[in-house]
């Protein structure tokens, strides 16, 4: 049978030979057609919805349950669902390689005046020298979404941006899902993809120093988790599927590719990468030696290694790290899209989180995740008041379903969990010697403090500790950027000094699989709990 496929995006056309029995969405994949598919196929996130001009096949019941009856009668169905028994004609407006509005910034450094501001300093110190003109790229490969910055080498002023989905997520939503499709044989088509947003990124900022008068760039720092930076370059993903986890290559990587000299940071382990060394090191939470000088003084990274503190990156692979008097220890919990995407009721993570802590206090959600009747089957309508990302707040109603809140219920289980053997390892369990929690990700800037505390995301006694420092996995890269680039000129041993220095400063680290420690199913299931 043959398959139609109009992308209204592109405006183009193609045909595909498909078997009866496949879905459309296995049909659309391998004739390289990407749509996203954040529950991997399983009829429950209705990001692959497409229309069937003509005849359509007979709704399923996930259909029913994510389409409403007119889009039913139009035609629209969850791609990952249809199985077309003739020749069929599909519509999709999706267009993956669209601009989004994920959030770079951070807030790294904030504490400084406006008089001690180091990036103005230096970009008043560079006017009018070669120096103004050198830039250079950031780059986050998030399982969910990758962002891109040009800066100036000099000051890390951000120039531009270049932002959108990752595409890969038409093969799942998290880095299980993308190693089971790259052993599976896909990881080709992974590579193709990320690397393709990548290209886009480097010509938009081409044509940008162009229009600017700028030197083109010619240093890329890519900071991202060990499963995206195996797809990138080229890896085999086997042993990331399989106990006991070894991945390739964790060190760092230094490569020519599209006429830039590209750096990949080092990562800790097959499920802890580079952007939370990235983090780390935005953060101010490296060896001291690692940073420079005049910088590290003025506050820009933050609080030093030596204090007591928790880090953790709100991601679809949520990566934590904790440092108790210089000893640090670090983990992975999967908390799937739950804190990045969209929830059933459309919803947005943080929003979530903050209508769960209204519905608890109203009696109308209790402490094991089950609304009451009415809601139960319909969801409710909870008004909410959380941060809106620019230092205020903002007052809003959102719906919730159920579902959400399930999603939220294991997303931060997971996370808790992984915060309490932390603790557990260096301080017997105790949070007082905590003395600031960093929590990145593009959730922390609406992510409502007492909200996290009230449904047990963060213990109760870290919730006035809290810091939302945002994307620091990027921030991370453009300082590293920042870094190689002073170096340039430079025998090669000393340009790889930050490099090398991060590699040994990770050795010291202690890495443990979560799941695998004992006593890990009983505290996640009680603390699913609210």
């Amino acid at each position: 049978m043959k398959l139609k496929v109009r992308l209204q995006k592109e405006k183009r056309e193609i045909e595909l030979s498909h078997e009866p029995g496949r879905t459309a969405l296995q049909t659309m994949r391998e004739g390289g057609v990407t749509l996203p598919s954040l529950c991997d196929g399983m009829g429950k996130c209705g990001k692959c919805k497409v229309r069937f001009i003509g005849t359509a096949p007979l709704p399923s019941q996930a259909d029913r349950a994510v389409l409403d009856p007119v889009q039913l009668r139009e035609g629209y169905r969850l791609a990952c669902m249809a199985r077309p028994m003739k020749d069929s004609v599909i519509e999709t407006a999706f267009d993956m390689s669209q601009r989004i509005g994920t959030v770079t910034a951070s807030h790294i450094g904030d504490e400084q005046t406006e008089e001690d501001r180091w990036e103005d300093r230096i970009e008043e110190e560079i006017k009018g020298t070669d120096a103004e003109k050198q830039t250079l790229i950031a780059v986050d490969i998030g399982t969910t979404t990758i962002a891109m910055e040009l800066r100036r080498a000099a000051s890390g002023k951000v120039l531009d941006v270049y932002t959108c989905l990752n595409p890969q997520s038409a093969y799942g939503t998290d880095v299980i899902a993308r190693i089971r499709a790259g052993i599976e044989g896909h990881g080709g088509k992974l590579q193709q993809l990320v690397q393709g947003v990548l290209k886009a990124g480097i010509r938009q900022f081409s044509q940008m120093a162009e229009r600017e008068k700028l030197c083109p760039p010619k240093k890329m720092v890519i900071s991202c988790n060990t499963t995206m930076g195996h797809i990138f370059m080229g890896y085999p993903l086997n042993s990331l599927g399989q106990s006991p986890f070894q991945p390739v290559n964790i060190g760092a990587v230094s490569l020519e590719w599209e006429g830039l000299q590209t750096f990949l940071v080092p990562g800790f382990s097959a499920f802890v990468g580079g952007d939370i060394l990235s983090g780390l090191y935005a953060c101010g939470l490296c060896d001291k030696e690692l940073y420079d000088k005049d910088l590290y003084d003025t506050g820009l990274y933050g609080q030093e290694k030596e204090g007591n503190w928790l880090f953790i990156d709100l991601g679809t692979n949520a990566e934590m790290a904790m440092g108790i008097g210089g000893r640090i220890v670090a983990t992975a919990a999967a908390a799937g899209p739950a804190f990045e995407g969209r929830g059933r009721g459309g919803a947005l993570g943080a929003e979530r989180i903050a209508a769960i802590a209204v519905l608890l206090e109203q009696g109308i959600l209790d402490e094991t995740g089950l609304l009451r009747e009415p809601w139960f089957e319909k969801g409710a309508e909870v008004q909410i008041d959380i941060p809106d990302g620019k230092g205020g707040r903002e007052k809003k109603k959102v719906w919730i379903t159920q579902e959400d809140i399930r999603d939220i219920q294991m997303a931060k289980g997971a996370v808790r969990t992984g915060i309490h053997f932390m603790a557990k390892a260096l301080t017997g369990g105790s949070y007082e010697q905590i003395e600031r929690v960093y929590v990145a990700g593009g959730l922390g800037f609406y992510l409502d403090q007492s909200a996290a505390a009230r449904i047990g995301l963060v213990p109760e006694q870290l919730q006035s500790k809290m810091k939302t420092v945002g994307n620091t996995s990027l921030a991370g890269a453009g300082l590293l950027g920042r870094e190689l680039w002073r170096a340039e000129g430079l025998p090669t041993e000393q340009v790889w000094d930050v490099m090398k220095g991060l590699e040994d400063y990770v050795v010291g680290i202690h890495v443990f699989n979560l799941a695998e420690s004992p006593g890990f199913e009983e505290n996640y299931i009680n603390f699913m709990n609210f």
